[in-house]
Parts: structure tokens; sequence; C-alpha cells
């Protein structure tokens, strides 16, 4: 019984013993499982708090920058006001939003919290508020009604995400080709609207649509605009300044309806169609409705947007086949990369560039041999055909008069590579080369393009553009055609680098947010926001009638189809479809100019041209209507006409002009 009774006391003690263990051990974790979800807590309040911040700071700078500096000390006060309104703002928006959505969850706080970061994005044009002038009012508001909406749009997608429906993202949604097809139609009027009212400078499409008529009349790329005035001696053919055998497809659409609109509704056309080459790249990655999306925004890039407007430049055409070899060279499929190689090439000599520095990224990306040999070799190949065979063999010996894109750098390369290196502040980032690769790269976030090796193909360009910057030649306009091969590239690296990488680009790409659409989202406001700071009066005043707009068009008519004429530049696109065609205030410096009328505009300020030919157009227009061999055929205070009857039926090709 004794040993009955110890056992049992025993068992008791024992018993005892496990449940203290037992109390213990749930007691500690309990502790140290406090401690834990306190340092969750912690940073769970910061990742909401932080973002929140990043963006009402953001807010409050460039409201101080945009409206309250004039204020003074009083501004700076206001500024901070605003800030902190803004940061309680968001706060209250975002724990509502996810109280209404049913869930609360801080999962869904936090990616709305970091919604507030599309207001960072105003950090990106905090330059531009603090240079000299101030960006107009307006652009201001816009600029922030812009991101409004895209904070509005992230918010929509984040509730979509965390509800679980994903439908938006995989349907095919139309709004974004319906919206591409109602932009390229509308820039196409606009386009017209500016030819009609003579909103173009004239002289580059007169040029082109001269070489046009001249190619379906027998004389091959051949336009006395040009050819007769910038060459030591005048060449015969196009092929004399540039390798562009993309010019031959042009010819057919041209013989259908002979008019410089043909050219700027094929140009528009192709500059529409690039965005299918975009949304198949985005496609890979992304789902149907975030790849238009991403579509959407490279038509709104300012460089290809403006290209639907601006002069008629071969080289707009580019954009189409460039980004299909960058597609095909995505998608490892040799065959088409080729076929598009081949018609980027064809474009101009100098896309043997863009070919070598593919090679380069093949040889990175650690692609296999074909890869890497064909593009170099096709490179070099183009380049040897271009400047050793097709460019002597038409220049015929002659070679520029007129001051070259680098000739302010230097009379040789040598010269010119010292130049840069001795002094490159001066010659590759003066203050408007800063500018420009400021407005060049804002659309993509300033460093998503980096994100990608296909960054390489575009920094030869972009390299190209800066050295001439500082010259004659606008390679530093950002609407100009001189920009389009590295926007395009920096557009196509940025998708891939928001696509394709992980880690930091990844993230400042979308902000942090979990949804796809976001990145595609983002780009597209910046691409609004940036075309707000680049549209400005220059542009709403070529689309403009001007007082004189009805009297030209009439002056226009007076002069019989075929003759030779010429004309002041804003003119001569209505007047390109004939042999002998020149621009009036460079009339001296022709060599063998044959017209039998002269059109002479009486005030220099319709003439968008340099001061350095005003002289000699003041010249002209003193002794033109005293000349015997001209008799005034019409005369108003606004236009001269005269006609020289000698030159009837007198050709101006130059084996003709010679006889």
């Amino acid at each position: 019984m004794f040993h009955r009774s110890r056992s049992a006391l025993q068992t008791s003690v024992f018993s005892s013993s496990r449940k203290g263990r037992r109390i213990m051990a749930t007691l500690v974790p309990v502790s140290a499982r406090y401690e834990q979800d306190h340092g969750k807590s912690i940073a769970e309040r910061w990742a909401i708090r932080l973002p929140i911040a990043l963006g009402s700071s953001a807010i409050a700078v460039w409201s101080w920058l945009a409206f309250l500096r004039p204020l003074g000390a009083r501004g700076i006060i206001w500024a901070a006001i605003t800030g902190v309104s803004a940061f309680a703002f968001f706060s209250v928006t975002s724990l509502l939003v996810a109280m209404l959505d049913g869930s609360g969850s801080r999962t869904l706080r936090r990616e709305l919290a970091k919604c507030s970061m599309a207001f960072a994005l105003l950090f990106l044009f905090l330059p531009e508020y603090t240079a000299r002038l101030r960006p107009p009012v307006l652009r201001s508001y816009l600029l922030l009604a812009t991101l409004t909406i895209l904070w509005l749009a992230l918010y929509h997608f984040c509730r979509r995400e965390a509800e679980g429906i994903r439908d938006w993202a995989e349907r095919k949604t139309y709004w974004p080709i319906a919206a591409l097809a109602m932009l390229s139609i509308t820039l196409t009027g606009l386009a017209i609207r500016k030819f009609y009212v003579f909103g173009y400078v004239g002289q580059d499409l007169a040029y082109f649509a001269q070489i046009m008529h001249t190619t379906l009349h027998g004389h091959l790329f051949w336009g006395s605009l040009l050819q007769d005035l910038l060459y030591s001696y005048p060449v015969t053919t196009d092929f004399a300044g540039h390798n562009s055998p993309i010019m031959f497809l042009f010819v057919p659409f041209y013989g259908l309806f002979p008019s410089p609109v043909t050219l700027l509704v094929l140009r528009n056309a192709a500059m529409l169609a690039c965005c299918y080459p975009i949304y198949k790249i985005a496609r890979t990655y992304c789902s149907e409705s975030t790849s238009r999306l991403w579509s959407v925004a490279f038509f709104l890039v300012p460089t290809i947007f403006y290209q639907s407007t601006f002069d008629f430049y071969p080289l707009s055409f580019v954009a189409l086949p460039l980004l299909f070899a960058v597609y095909f060279f995505q998608q490892s499929r040799f065959l088409p990369f080729c076929v598009a190689l081949a018609f980027t090439l064809a474009v101009r000599e100098d896309l043997a560039i863009f070919a070598l520095a593919l090679s380069i990224v093949a040889l990175i990306q650690r692609r296999s041999i074909r890869w890497i040999g064909v593009p170099f070799v096709a490179g070099l190949v183009w380049a040897y055909v271009s400047y050793f065979i097709v460019l002597p063999h038409a220049l015929h010996g002659s070679s520029f008069v007129t001051d070259a894109c680098f000739s302010h750098l230097g009379a040789t390369p040598k010269q010119m590579l010292v130049h840069v290196c001795s002094s490159p502040q001066s010659t590759l980032l003066p203050r408007g080369n800063v500018v420009y690769l400021k407005e060049l790269l804002t659309p993509t976030a300033l460093v998503l393009p980096f994100g990608n090796a296909l960054v390489l193909a575009s920094l030869p360009f972009i390299g190209i553009n800066l050295a001439a910057g500082a010259g004659k030649c606008i390679t530093t306009v950002i609407y100009a055609q001189y920009s389009i091969i590295p926007a395009v590239l920096l557009f196509a690296s940025a998708l891939l680098a928001g696509t394709r990488t992980r880690g930091l680009l990844k993230g400042i790409s979308r902000l942090w947010i979990k949804s796809n659409a976001v990145a595609p989202a983002i780009c597209l406001a910046l691409c609004v926001a940036s075309l707000i700071f680049v549209t400005g009066e220059d542009q709403a005043s070529e689309l403009r009638s001007k007082p004189w707009t009805q009297e030209a068009r009439q002056v226009a008519r007076l002069i019989p189809d075929g003759a030779s004429v010429a004309a002041p530049r804003y003119l001569l696109p209505s007047l390109a479809n004939r042999d002998c065609l020149y621009q009036t205030h460079r009339l001296s410096q022709y060599h063998h100019p044959v017209y039998e009328y002269l059109i002479l505009d009486n005030d220099w300020s319709h003439i968008n041209a340099s001061q350095e030919y005003r002289t000699a157009y003041a010249t002209l227009l003193e002794n033109a209507p005293k000349d015997p061999a001209f008799q005034v055929l019409y005369k108003t205070s606004q236009f001269t006409v005269l006609q020289n009857t000698a030159a009837h039926g007198k050709g101006c090709f130059p084996a003709e002009a010679t006889r």
C-alpha cells in the first residue's frame, strides 16, 4: 500500500512537472510572438506611411516651385501645409477604401498606399520648374490632373487585384485600339490641315514630293530644290545624300495620288502600325489588355506623337521595321529577324550602326554565333556599300558646300575628336543638349531603359545627336526625325525592363505594386505629361490659318502645272509636282536656276528661315521687279508674281541646263 501511494505521488509530481513545462513552453512563444507581431506592426505601418510620405513630399515641393515660390516664407509654410494635408488625405483614403472593399486588410492598404507614389513622379519634372522661366500655370494644372488620373487608375488596379478579379487583364479590351485609331485619324487630319494652311517649313516636304514626281517622269529621285543647291556642283539623285532604297516603296502610292498629302498619310499610317510590334513584344510577357496599354503609351511618346505632324522625312519609317527586328530578336526567330533587319537598313545608310550594336547586344546575351555574326556582317556590308559605292557614285566627285552637322566640331575627324575630348561640356552637354536628354528620357522615367541590354543600341544615336546638337542640324529637337531611332529603342528597352527584369528597376517601373497593368499606366502618364511640356504656341500657330493664307493659295494657282518656279519655302509643297523648283530666299546660291515664274512674299517674317539669308532676299525683292527680263503678272501689298517668258519650256536637269 505504501509502495502504491509512493508511486501515485511520483506520478502526480511528474504529471505536475510536465504540465509546468507545457505551460512554460506555451508562455515563452507567446512572448516571442508578441515581440514578432509588434515588429511586424511597425514594419507594416512604415510600409504604409513611407510611400504616402514620398508622394506627399513631392506634392509639397512641386506646389512650392509651381505656385508658391513668389510668396517667400509664407509660400514655404503653405507648401508644408499642402504636404501634410496630402499625407492625411492619402492615409485616410487608403484606410477607407480598404474598409469599404469589405476586407480592410493591411495588404490592400499597403498596395493602396503605394499608389500615392504616383505623385512622386512630380520629382521628374522639377528641373522644368527650376529654370529661369516657370512653366505656364495651365501646364502645371494639366500635369497635376494627369498624375491624379494615374493615381485613381492605380487604385482601381489594386482593388481588382485584391479581389482576385483578373478578367480586365485577361479579356480583350478594345478601347486602346479605338483610342489609337482616333488619335491617328486626328493627327493625320491636323497634318493635312497644316499642309493647306502653309504651316510646314516647306522645303523638305516639297523636296521629297518633287523627287517622287521626277522618278515617275524618268529621273530617279532627282530634285532641283536641293540637289542644285547643297553640293559643289549639281547632282542628279537623292542617293548623293542618303542611301535610302526604302523610297522605292513610296513611288507607287505617289503615282496613284500625286500630292505631298500622300507622303504625310503614308508616314502616319507607318507610325500607327508601329503599335503592333510594340503590342507583340509586350504580349510575350503580359496579358492582352496590358499589352494594348503599352501600345497606347508608345504612340504618345512625344517623338512618336509629333512625327505625325512634323515635316516629312523617310527616316520616320525606320520605326516599324526596327521594332519588328527587336521583336523577332527577342523571340529568337532568325529568318523573320533577317528580313526585318534588311528593311531597317534600307531606310538609311547610318542604320548600319544599329546592326553592329545589335550584334554586341547578342554577344552580351550569349546568343548563338549566327545572332552575333549576321547583324555584324550585315552592318559592315551595308556601311561599305553605302559609303564606298552608292554615295560616291551618286556624288560624281561633288561635295557638300553647306555646313555639315558636325562642322562646328572641326574640319577633320581628328580635330572633332580632340575638340570633344577637351571640351565635353561645351560640345556634348551644353544646356540645350541636357534639356534634350531630359525630354528624351522622361517618358521612360529616366532610368528604366537601362534595365535591358537593348539600350546599348540607342547610345550611338544619342551620342551622334548630342555631338551635332550645337551645330546647324536639328538633331536635339525632340520631335525631329533624328530622335526617332533613340526614342524607339529607349521605349522598347524600358518595356523589356519593366516586364522581364527583376529587382530595383522592375520595382520602380510599377512602384512596387503587384498589378502588371501598373507599369504601362505609369509610362502612359509620363508620356502624356511629357507631351504637355513640349507642346506650346509654336505647335498651335502651325495649324492656324493666317491672314494671307487665302491669297497665298490664289497665287499658287496662278502657276501652270509643270512650269518652272521659284517661290517662298512655305509655298513649295503646293508647287512640288514639277521638275524645276527653287527657294526664293536662297535663289542666288543655286548653280543653274531655271525658273519661268518668280513668286515674292513682301514680308520676310512669313519665311521661316535663318536671318543670314535676309539681306540676299531683300536684294531680290528690290531688284527682281526692275529686271527687264521679267514682267509683272500679279502684284499686291503682300505678293508679287513675275514671269520670264524666255525660260518657258527650258529644262533644268543638269544635262539639259548646261546646254
